[in-house]
């Protein structure tokens, strides 16, 4: 769990009624991650497989059980804590029924896990077990999903092998089955031909226009001559035709360009919104101190989620929150105005000078709010104590980074992401400074936006380099040459929203 990042934590009683809410929440925070849909039933199924199991079986009984969820760089993991007694599932073996090819009792759902799991590690300490159960994390850049819809099982698999190396491709044979698909999954484009048996391409296109909320770019295959075929298509505000047969060069063309216009268009618009409102997440900051100074620079990805810092004095204690508002599409675009403009009235009208305290309220409110329920973001709040103490508190979000001779240090400071449970309490950390030392705030943007694993440990380490070799400069000429790097190393625009904060004490 080194270098790990703690999404998701809870602790219930060791009852079956806890499995239901544990699975629960643990599916709710799921839905909001870049996680495969496969990791996410897996990882579900082996928590209910598991906790099950040591409620049913484990000698002395547990008194309770606690869940989390991690990541790291290139890794999810599934930590399963346990008081009850030691039992390692990497040395025993699970008694199976091959004739029933079912697991007995005593299988504890290993034969489910261990198939379903990419690596488990167990540990058994004097108060409690832990199961640790990993998965490896896709971390290459998502592909544009296409839908095909095609009844001709070889035309079916040859436009397959057109585009799959470069596209996520879901295949189905008529319109009847694209229906269904699409009530379940969302795609960037369907491919549909238009001579079909159940339902055609056209019926096919009709049925959708008929959902408000379709906008999917459409492209019709067909090999017919047909004059009236081709005007019914037209018609239908269709994005391009193409006649049978279709060469591998003529299909990517097309994909190419209908993607690229209907992503022109759609930003265009997307665009005169953002324009209105995107002062909303312009970091808010007002720090008049004496005793500290800090600087930050931003970059985004011109669409979805959002990194924003709000800042506000109550009680003479100045108080600090950076955000990373999960998601990538325009829908989380709007989720990032809402929790910034909320976050902004909630710290300015509340006392509460603590930061642990501040992420409890604003985590109960976020789970009780049907809007804010429906986004996730990682958080850490800080309070300027005094002239040399600063006090932090994070959910969800990367580790705040103390440089201090000439090295990095990070503050293990970790919570649950907000919104997830009724009530969540959080950690706090309080740090004392010297002079010229200084605190780094991160979004996970700022390490994460490399298209590999390779790309994005180069990133980090060059950054995490650079943090060092710029200590003794001045703090925004040590922040412009860090920011070069990431630009240099991440591109233009990054693959996700970033943000650096370093505070200084003066």
């Amino acid at each position: 769990m080194k270098n790990s990042i703690l999404l998701f934590k809870s602790t219930q009683p060791s009852t079956l009624e806890s499995v239901r809410i544990l699975r629960q929440s643990l599916s709710k925070i799921l839905d909001h991650l870049d996680i495969k849909a496969d990791i996410k039933q897996y990882c579900l199924l082996c928590c209910s497989e598991w906790c099950t199991n040591i409620i049913q079986h484990s000698t002395p009984a547990s008194n309770e059980i606690s869940v989390s969820l991690r990541k790291s760089k290139n890794k999810w993991l599934l930590v399963i804590q346990d008081s009850g007694g030691p039992w390692n599932p990497l040395v025993q073996q699970p008694a199976f029924n091959i004739n029933k090819n079912i697991l007995k009792g005593g299988g504890y759902g290993l034969h489910i896990i261990n198939t379903l799991a990419d690596k488990t590690y167990y540990q058994s300490l004097p108060t409690h077990n832990i199961f640790t159960i990993v998965w490896e994390r896709d971390t290459h850049r998502i592909k544009p999903h296409i839908l095909l819809v095609e009844d001709q099982k070889s035309q079916r698999e040859l436009f397959h092998s057109y585009i799959k190396e470069i596209f996520t491709v879901s295949l189905v044979s008529n319109g009847k089955q694209a229906l269904a698909f699409l009530k379940t999954e969302t795609v960037d484009l369907i491919i549909s031909d238009i001579q079909m048996p159940e339902m055609n391409g056209i019926e096919l296109r009709q049925q959708l226009e008929k959902i408000k909320s379709f906008s999917i770019p459409f492209i019709f295959l067909s090999q017919s001559e047909d004059e009236t075929v081709l005007n019914n298509a037209v018609n239908l505000g269709i994005d391009d035709y193409l006649k049978k047969p279709i060469q591998k060069e003529q299909l990517l063309n097309s994909i190419h360009r209908v993607l690229a216009r209907f992503n022109q268009v759609f930003h265009a618009i997307s665009q005169q919104v953002n324009q209105k409102i995107t002062h909303t997440l312009l970091p808010q900051i007002n720090l008049n101190s004496k005793h500290w100074q800090l600087a930050f620079q931003q970059r985004n990805t011109g669409r979805g989620g959002g990194d924003f810092v709000l800042s506000t004095r109550n009680n003479g204690v100045t108080q600090l929150l950076i955000a990373d508002v999960m998601g990538h599409d325009e829908s989380a675009k709007f989720f990032s105005y809402a929790y910034a403009g909320y976050i902004r009235g909630l710290m300015q009208n509340t006392n509460i000078t603590k930061p642990a305290k501040l992420l409890t309220k604003l985590s109960d409110n976020a789970y009780r709010d049907q809007l804010l329920s429906q986004t996730m973001l990682t958080g850490c709040c800080l309070s300027f104590l005094n002239s040399n103490t600063i006090t932090l508190s994070c959910a969800g979000h990367p580790y705040p980074i103390h440089i201090h001779h000439k090295k990095l240090c990070p503050i293990k400071v970790e919570g649950t992401l907000p919104g997830l449970l009724p009530h969540t309490e959080y950690e706090s950390s309080s740090i004392t400074f010297k002079k010229n030392e200084r605190l780094v705030l991160v979004t996970d943007g700022l390490f994460e936006s490399g298209n590999t694993i390779t790309e994005r440990e180069t990133l980090e380490r060059a950054i995490k380099k650079h943090l060092i070799m710029t200590a003794n400069l001045p703090l925004n000429v040590a922040l412009e040459k860090i920011m070069q790097v990431f630009d240099s190393l991440a591109g233009t625009p990054p693959n996700d929203d970033a943000l650096l904060l370093i505070i200084e004490k003066k």
